[in-house]
């Protein structure tokens, strides 16, 4: 399989995904640089989350009980992920002066979101070839960017909070939570695969109310 079609197969639908939510930040665009940095950083957090979840590789391949996949989908997976975005989200822009409106906390999130479903979606075609390509660049980079942007939610707000961690840790919990829930549904084989795809729905509209309110708070409205 030729590489460059499959960083292709993964790039342009994160490119569509990146300019799909950055054209919903109507009051001051956040600069190319700080984009690309959380890029980056999202796409660099796919190593320690393989390093987290490989111990349990062999679990998820073989057959196991209904709790084992439950722990695994909310603790290993959903936690897992969503704590190594949230690590290099903070790191990387938490404390940039361009940081200046809550609305940016989503679209940092949405970016390392992508950056790291970027590099997922070339592993998974490099694996299992080009017939997943249309599910992943549809499906699963829309379940990341929902899952985190919903933290860059809650990350925007702790931003300008007189109280930010608690802020910060409610947001990291109910990323983790929804993309545990995603996964335990696929993993869990809990009902039907349409199903975590209905989800994934319900969760862009969440994203895209919470972008709404998020512009709301803006001090530039």
């Amino acid at each position: 399989m030729l590489l460059h079609l499959v960083v292709l197969a993964s790039l342009v639908p994160g490119v569509f995904w990146l300019w799909y939510f950055l054209r919903h930040d109507r009051f001051e665009q956040e600069p190319v640089w700080e984009i690309v940095k959380c890029l980056f950083s999202g796409a660099l957090a796919v190593l320690p989350a393989i390093i987290l979840e490989y111990p349990f590789r062999s679990v998820l391949q073989s057959p196991s009980s209904l709790l084992t996949r439950f722990l695994l989908s909310f603790f290993v997976i959903g936690l897992g992920e969503e704590l190594c975005k949230f690590l290099a989200l903070y790191l990387t822009v938490y404390h940039s002066s361009e940081f200046n409106e809550p609305v940016d906390g989503i679209m940092y999130a949405v970016a390392a979101a992508i950056g790291f479903s970027i590099v997922e979606n070339i592993m998974y075609i490099s694996a299992f070839g080009f017939s997943v390509a249309p599910l992943r660049a549809v499906v699963a980079s829309m379940a990341h960017t929902s899952f985190t942007g919903v933290l860059g939610y809650f990350f925007g707000c702790a931003k300008f909070s007189a109280t930010p961690y608690k802020l910060l840790g409610l947001g990291l919990g109910t990323a983790a939570f929804l993309h545990g829930l995603y996964d335990f549904i696929l993993i869990g084989q809990i009902g039907s695969p349409l199903m975590a795809i209905l989800l994934v729905v319900v969760f862009h509209y969440v994203l895209l109310k919470a972008i709404q309110k998020a512009l709301a708070l803006s001090p530039f409205s």
